[in-house]
């Protein structure tokens, strides 16, 4: 994993209260107006800024290249860490790295994925995983 960790953790946990604010907005889905009868433009998954900021600095040194993401995806351990809160509060800082990479990667391969993981909560629990090892390590 690129650069000190502890800086990274707390890059990543900056995000926190933002995420848990009342009223906090990831985004929103846009498209799919009719342009003219029957033809419709495609739906996406419009990113908020702070949204947006978080994919540009708060994942930056997490999300793992050359990692079989989509087989790791199929695992009982992503499952367990991506569904337990009581696992995924004892996840290691690589445990994270796998759990960032499977959600920044599979939202380019389908919109709503990020904001799927926002509201089931998975986002906000990483993100405070990420406080806890960051003030473990004295950050």
């Amino acid at each position: 994993m690129p650069g000190p960790l502890t800086p990274r953790l707390r890059a990543l946990a900056s995000f926190l209260p933002a995420f848990e604010a009342e009223g906090f907005e990831f985004g929103r889905w846009a498209g799919g107006e009719e342009i003219r009868p029957r033809s419709f433009t495609m739906p996406y998954y419009s990113f908020s800024p702070v949204a947006e900021e978080f994919l540009r600095r708060g994942v930056a040194g997490w999300v793992t290249p050359r990692f079989d993401w989509p087989a790791w995806a199929a695992t009982d351990e992503f499952q367990r860490l991506s569904r337990d809160p009581g696992a995924l509060a004892a996840a290691t800082p690589d445990d994270l790295a796998r759990l960032l990479t499977v959600l920044v990667r599979s939202e380019r391969f389908g919109d709503g994925q990020l904001a799927a993981a926002i509201e089931s909560g998975l986002l906000a629990r990483i993100l405070r995983r990420a406080d806890a090892l960051a003030r473990e390590l004295g950050g």
